[in-house]
């Protein structure tokens, strides 16, 4: 059988409970079940039951206190409530209908009353339920009705009058005809409109006035015993240059619609009022039409040359297309970014730009047109699609381009692309970086606590040599922590312009070895061999500061990539391009014939692959089969702009499985 309908039973008897809801499942009815009336006040907020059969005497609360509950919850005061007591006398049946139930049955419960009760009760409430959809249909179509009759009024005086309105003869006629719409409309007993002159220099030079009355109206009525109820300027140029004044009884308020109808009237009015004023300025202007013409075409061709200009040396991709999204201009940057010909471009669709599967590009191109349609600019970002197949990511922004020869008629679209593929990349890289600095700065804030913490509970027990242990390993990361907080703020102040250079002359030499001294330590728990080669009098001008913190980044890159066991040879000498090997000191071939002070350093590390040397110097990148390692990306690339200011450059080659080769170079009067 078919379920009609759900019911609730609330019934702490089990047995009745029971019996209950075997006859009303055999009815088709969905039954659910409560014993409390906590219980039954959940329940029927959460399933929302068509009936609700309700004992009145319940061991939490008493079955009248649940349905009053019910009926004041919004959800659940229609629902039908049939209350099933013991009690017979008239006071407790009253009471039950005061509580808001619907209908009530006594107990011992009649099975067949009870189904009797139930179908009629539902059946009731279906067809009240009948009732008020379609009460509220007709409430909407009525709505619908009037909406549409409005609109056929304003259209109707917009077709009639304001449209055809051209000359100021017209003026009048125009407002009597507005009068009558609104008295007609919005049942009013007489409406006034009037046009003052004070207004109109050199165009309208008196007042225009009109007045439509009721036709069971007097007209001496608008002088003894009607005010205005109701006035709504009537704007030219924006400003209030006339007024609509509406007659009727005292204290009408006017609904929403009919103001709306009333502001739209003097909208459509004041903007065909405006058209007559332009008209007849353009009359001073007879007499020299020719050359106004003239004067007109040459600034249109001025402002198209300045136009194309602009977008000819624009350095975002233009794309202009027809409503069909069919390609008719496209300048410079466009061919440059999609790598198309201008011959390719035009007269091609374009969403070949875009680089989506088959489906989501129709999806995207619908949505794109929806908007343009509309009248509304599209922005947003997506991938696009070179002729060689390669994709990049761009800022699009699509705007309507509309018929000067029909109004709202779409005409085209442009397309202005903006090439982020290197702002996403930063995006990526800055993330990245966020999330290394992140955990490089927990590690060793993590070890410094558990130190730290066994230094304070467990002091104690804790013997000379392992408190000093501890301490120096506290110390260690202390540094670690120090140098990657320096790393930061060195790129922040070489990026806002505060890190001078303090030169001096320096001997390189000498700070290479000071620099792989300070690093020993670090070396030694890897078990590296360290080899340092020096020539004497490797002077230069300098900061002793930067290049002591270029030389650390490649010593400490050196000890971290290098496995346990491996080599580290760290050499300066000064050099003659000519005479030394390029592939030894790499990126030596970028300087001329001259002589530079050289330092580089030599691991038996890791490698790195060819595709991954041109960015090792870009900020915040990383190998990515080297992520396991610790840093964050930063140390070569502030080495490669400290050098950079100090007149040099960096050089790296690199054999993946052998080892690498990092390297920078000063010249001699280096500042």
């Amino acid at each position: 059988m078919v379920p009609s309908g759900s019911v609730l039973i609330v019934d702490d008897d089990p047995v009745i409970q029971q019996l209950m809801v075997v006859v009303l499942q055999e009815q088709g009815y969905r039954v659910l079940t409560a014993d409390t009336g906590t219980r039954a006040l959940d329940l029927a907020k959460a399933q929302l039951p068509d009936l609700i059969l309700l004992d009145v005497l319940l061991p939490d609360i008493h079955g009248m206190d649940v349905c009053r509950q019910l009926r004041t919850e919004p959800r659940l005061a229609e629902v039908p409530v049939i209350m099933i007591t013991a009690l017979h006398d008239a006071e407790a049946r009253l009471q039950s209908l005061h509580a808001g139930a619907d209908d009530f049955i006594t107990k011992p419960v009649d099975f067949l009353e009870l189904r009797a009760r139930v179908a009629s009760i539902l059946r009731l409430n279906r067809y009240r339920r009948l009732l008020e959809e379609r009460t509220q249909r007709q409430r909407a179509e009525e709505e619908i009705l009037r909406r549409n009759r409005d609109l056929s009024l304003l259209n109707e005086f917009i077709v009639s009058t304001a449209v055809p309105l051209r000359q100021a003869s017209q003026i009048e006629p125009a407002l009597t005809e507005a009068c009558r719409v609104l008295v007609d409309g919005i049942d009013l007993k007489a409406a006034q409109a009037h046009i003052e002159p004070k207004y109109m220099v050199n165009a309208l030079n008196h007042r225009f006035s009109a007045q439509v009355l009721h036709p069971r109206m007097h007209p001496h009525m608008m002088t003894y015993n009607l005010t205005p109820s109701l006035s709504m300027p009537i704007l030219i140029k924006g400003k209030p240059q006339g007024l609509i004044a509406l007659y009727d009884d005292a204290g009408r308020e006017f609904a929403p619609p009919e103001l709306a109808l009333v502001q739209s009237l003097a909208g459509a009015l004041g903007q065909a009022i405006e058209t007559v004023l332009l008209n007849q300025q353009l009359q001073y202007h007879v007499n020299s039409l020719e050359t106004i013409v003239a004067t007109r075409t040459y600034e249109l061709q001025v402002e198209r040359d300045r136009t194309q200009a602009i977008l000819e040396a624009l350095g975002e991709a233009v794309l202009v297309t027809d409503a069909d999204g069919i390609i008719s201009y496209a300048n410079p940057a466009a061919i440059a970014l999609t790598g198309h010909s201008h011959d390719e471009l035009l007269g091609r669709s374009w969403t070949m730009i875009q680089g989506h599967g088959e489906g989501a590009e129709f999806e995207l191109d619908h949505l794109i047109h929806e908007h343009i349609a509309a009248g509304q600019v599209w922005r947003g970002d997506l991938r696009g699609l070179r002729k060689d197949g390669t994709g990049y990511d761009m800022e699009l922004t699509v705007a309507p381009l509309f018929d000067l020869h029909h109004t709202g008629e779409l005409a085209g679209m442009v397309s202005i692309q903006r090439d982020i593929t290197l702002v996403r990349a930063a995006e990526r890289m800055k993330a990245h970086f966020i999330s290394n600095v992140s955990h490089e700065l927990r590690t060793p804030l993590s070890i410094i606590a558990l130190h730290s913490g066994n230094l304070d509970t467990l002091y104690d027990r804790l013997n000379d040599e392992r408190r000093k242990h501890l301490i120096r390993e506290v110390r260690f990361q202390t540094a670690l922590l120090d140098d990657l907080i320096g790393d930061v703020l060195e790129l922040s102040r070489m990026d806002s312009g505060q890190l001078p250079i303090q030169s001096e002359a320096l001997d390189l030499g000498r700070l290479l070895q000071g620099e792989l001294e300070r690093l020993q330590p670090l070396a030694k728990r890897k078990q590296l061999h360290c080899e340092l080669a020096i020539s004497e009098d490797v002077i230069v001008q300098g900061d002793q500061g930067q290049l002591r913190q270029c030389m650390r980044n490649l010593i400490s890159n050196a000890i971290k990539y290098t496995s346990e066991g491996g080599t580290i040879r760290c050499e300066c000498r000064m050099l003659e391009t000519a005479s030394v090997d390029s592939e030894a000191w790499p990126g030596l071939g970028e300087a001329g014939s001259s002589h530079y002070a050289g330092v580089r350093v030599v691991d038996s590390g890791l490698g790195i692959s060819a595709e991954h040397l041109p960015h090792l110097f870009t900020r915040f990148y990383r190998v990515e089969n080297q992520s396991r390692v610790p840093g964050t990306g930063l140390g070569l690339a502030i080495t490669q702009e400290l050098i950079s200011r100090h007149g040099g450059w960096t050089g790296v080659a690199s054999t993946p499985g052998v080892g690498s080769i990092f390297a920078f170079y000063l010249p001699q009067d280096s500042a």
